[in-house]
């Protein structure tokens, strides 16, 4: 599978590779000190104020890596952050979901985000995690399940992830209907993607 959502961070940063590295020094000295600072407790069983600093700070790491395209370091950042206690609402806690489920997916772990089930009530109505899971299920050839992903992300609202409820949702949903053989249900999927390059050559393709 090719590199997906390679610029999902990138709006939130202006620099070189050097600039984010630089920054993620800084970084992982901030979280050293923070975590120096609370030795005397869990972190997981701290205040609600204490978890949301560390889980910010271990969200801005796992984006900086996502930034460098060093998926496998950002989803292990990310899945710390995710551990502990956070308010499901927050816009950094959305994006940490879905840049966990992203980083799996192009580290070549993809079938490890089936555990994002347990989150799928808190995050369900956004169009990016339901293409996230779709892809998830895709990569455990659950493929009636990846369609049924697809299809719920392109009845959401637009969302980060430009496509997610519309091409590429149905683009993947074309993939898995020729996974299964199913060429005329994958050609109508790949219509439906219009102007999406990918969709146009696999139509071309499979006549």
């Amino acid at each position: 599978m090719d590199t997906l959502a390679k610029d999902f961070f990138v709006e939130d940063y202006i620099g070189d590779k050097e600039d984010v590295l630089r920054s993620i020094e800084l970084l992982q000295m901030e979280l050293d000190n923070f975590v120096n600072q609370h030795t005397d407790e869990d972190l997981q069983e701290a205040a609600p104020e204490v978890q949301n600093e560390v889980g910010y700070l271990l969200y801005t790491l796992g984006k900086s890596f996502y930034m460098i395209e060093d998926y496998a370091t950002a989803a292990q950042y990310f899945e710390t952050g995710l551990a502990f206690n956070l308010n499901t609402e927050d816009e950094f806690v959305i994006e940490m979901v879905k840049g966990y489920g992203l980083s799996l997916l192009n580290s070549g772990q993809g079938k490890e985000g089936i555990v994002l089930e347990a989150v799928y009530d808190d995050f369900g109505k956004y169009a990016d995690f339901c293409m996230i899971m779709g892809l998830v299920y895709f990569e455990q050839n659950q493929f009636e399940q990846a369609v049924i992903e697809f299809a719920k992300a392109t009845n959401e609202r637009p969302d980060a992830i430009e496509g997610s409820n519309a091409f590429l949702s149905y683009y993947y949903a074309g993939q898995c209907r020729e996974k299964q053989h199913r060429m005329d249900e994958a050609k109508e999927f790949y219509r439906k993607a219009g102007h999406y390059e990918p969709a146009k050559e696999r139509l071309e393709r499979i006549g």
